[in-house]
């Protein structure tokens, strides 16, 4: 799962289609208000040189009625009131734009993000957030987003350019060929120098993805509530403030020393610009004092030329803001494009009675993994079975591997060798959502989602979502349905502090509430996984829900992860994990008797409690 690499113009080409399928209305209704406000200066020039020369030749004959004098020459009088009218026609839009430019921007917004998240929900495995370099692309794709609202309102401004471009350029011939080419000759490398300037410093942004997202972190570590009680008791708030300010002084000068160089060059190069201006306007002066030119071609000519200037950096500053946004937004076509690892199989989970007879259950079958970008293997060389009506302990210290041979089973990722069979069937060429449906799980980093106690449990299993009944049954089952009655709402009442009126648990009640998730997938489920269940729970409690576990688990396959050997004595079978490798496999009894790495494990966990 590599992303792939994308030129500029690649990404340039598919910004501006998205930026098109996003908001073809608001692009269409801003192309014809640009095509208002972009020739209506130039037609507003023109008409006022013909009202100069027009009023400077009747008022050389000393105009008696001057009000009679202009209603009488039609052509002054007309051009006056054109004039005003465009003038007002054209303020008067302004409003509009904004509205306008408001709406392309909300909608760019909400497509974009929307496919990006789109994307990301798609992933079936969980590689994207796992690997740094996939966490950078999704940091990188996130800047992106802000560039390409950035790139709806360059692609407006270069309707309005073009628009007031071709008027100016068609009026400025009329002085002398050679005048638009100058104009454009001499702001020519101010182009190269922006395209320049902005692909250095997407190169900087690019290298410094990675402490920007780190700066992220400590920024979330400071003002998250997660970390808040734990930050203060210790009192690292100084350490945290003084890695994020690092890291921020480090991405800061970074981006100066580009911005300084970027700035310098830029000014050496308006000057050159400043150049080519100069010579256009001064020929109009001259011809003016030679009688080439009449004062009302002086006022045109001398506002043509600036309303050239102006669209010309009009468009030379947006094509190189173009090639910024080309660089930024490369990421999110990298991230759209991007193919997971996990590819969902087709075929439909064979029944238990279908079963061939000599393998029933789950079979994990000589299976390796390595994670992606990881320079060693986290399991080697592992086989073991699951069968209906058996519970399974994964025992072992921090590191063995217990945890990824959960995900394995749960299909989060698939072997990098072996194979894991269901009824003889391989895991991959299984349905996914069809093997996920007939799997419960309770894992160690438990979701605490910010909704409803309902959709708390009920995501558990979306057709009884309302299933009051159901709920509170798996509530009652994992022993917190005593929150139906202390909870202001009930079922629907909001969890989390971050919603508004919503109500907060504690470690040991959220993970009961998590239990109470996988219980609600009971009737559908073949597999339990139980990834250190019982981490937030005290002794006493612990107990109780080890007893719903060995109830709920009666035939069925369980797997159980636990550090808490209390547990793994009730399991019809134990597998010791080291270094990714199984070291020990039995029961209890017989895992004591064998005096190895087991009977350590328990003797010092006993030891504990005399």
């Amino acid at each position: 799962m590599q992303p792939k690499e994308f030129t500029p113009m690649q990404a340039l080409r598919r910004s501006v289609t998205m930026v098109a399928q996003a908001a073809p209305m608001e692009l269409r209704n801003i192309a014809l208000l640009n095509l208002l406000t972009g020739t209506g200066p130039s037609i507003s020039l023109f008409l006022g040189k013909v009202v100069i020369d027009e009023a400077s030749g009747i008022a050389n004959g000393n105009v008696a009625n001057p009000i009679q004098a202009l209603l009488d020459n039609s052509l002054l009088f007309w051009c006056v009131l054109v004039a005003l009218s465009l003038n007002l026609i054209v303020d008067s839009v302004d409003a509009i734009g904004t509205s306008l430019f408001a709406a392309l921007r909300d909608r760019v917004e909400g497509y974009c993000r929307g496919r990006v998240l789109e994307k990301v929900a798609g992933f079936d495995d969980i590689a994207l957030f796992e690997r740094p370099d996939l966490l950078n692309l999704l940091e990188l794709s996130e800047k992106g987003l802000g560039r390409m609202q950035r790139l709806a309102f360059i692609v407006a401004a270069l309707i309005m350019g073009l628009f007031t471009l071709v008027p100016s350029v068609l009026v400025s011939v009329s002085i002398a060929g050679w005048v638009p080419l100058m104009l454009l000759a001499s702001s020519a490398p101010s182009i190269l120098v922006e395209m320049r300037h902005h692909r250095k410093s997407w190169r900087v942004e690019e290298t410094q993805a990675g402490a920007t997202r780190r700066k992220h972190i400590y920024a979330k570590a400071i003002t998250s509530e997660d970390y808040a009680k734990e930050v203060r008791l210790f009192s690292i708030q100084d350490i945290l403030l003084h890695r994020w300010q690092g890291l921020f002084d480090q991405t800061f000068r970074s981006m100066q020393r580009v911005r300084y160089e970027g700035a310098f060059a830029v000014v050496m190069w308006a000057l050159v610009g400043g150049l080519g201006v100069a010579l256009p306007y001064i020929y109009v002066v001259v011809g003016v004092l030679g009688g080439q030119f009449t004062l009302g071609d002086l006022a045109l000519y001398t506002g043509i030329i600036l309303q050239l200037r102006r669209s010309l950096y009009l468009l030379i500053g947006n094509t190189g803001d173009i090639y910024d946004v080309a660089l930024a937004t490369a990421p999110i076509f990298q991230l759209l494009d991007l193919e997971p690892q996990l590819h969902t199989g087709s075929q439909r989970l064979r029944p238990l009675a279908t079963a061939p007879a000599s393998e029933p259950g789950i079979i994990v079958d000589q299976v390796s993994f390595a994670y992606p970008g990881a320079d060693k293997a986290t399991l080697h060389d592992i086989s073991f079975a699951v069968r209906p009506g058996e519970m399974v302990a994964l025992v072992g210290e921090n590191g063995a591997g217990k945890t990824t041979l959960a995900k394995l089973l749960c299909r989060l990722y698939d072997p990098t060798a072996g194979q894991i069979r269901w009824h003889g069937q391989d895991l991959r060429r299984l349905s996914l959502p069809e093997l996920r449906s007939h799997i419960a799980v309770v894992m160690q980093d438990y979701a605490r989602f910010p909704a409803t106690l309902r959709e708390n449990v009920g995501w558990g299993y979306l057709p009884k979502l309302s299933a009051d009944g159901a709920i509170a049954n798996s509530l009652r089952e994992a022993g917190i349905d005593t929150l139906l009655t202390e909870l202001d709402h009930g079922l629907d009442t909001p969890l989390g502090k971050q919603l508004e009126d919503g109500t907060d648990l504690s470690g040991g009640q959220w993970q009961r509430v998590a239990i109470a998730r996988a219980l609600m997938r009971l009737g559908e489920a073949d597999l339990l996984v139980f990834d250190e269940p019982t981490a937030a729970l005290d002794p006493k409690n612990e107990q109780e829900i080890y007893a719903i576990f060995r109830a709920i688990a009666q035939g069925r396959m369980a797997v159980v992860v636990s550090h808490r050997l209390a547990l793994a004595k009730l399991c019809d079978r134990i597998i010791v994990l080291e270094h990714g490798q199984i070291i020990e496999q039995g029961n209890h009894d017989q895992l004591m008797a064998l005096q190895g790495q087991y009977h350590l494990m328990f003797t010092r966990q006993a030891s504990s409690y005399l």
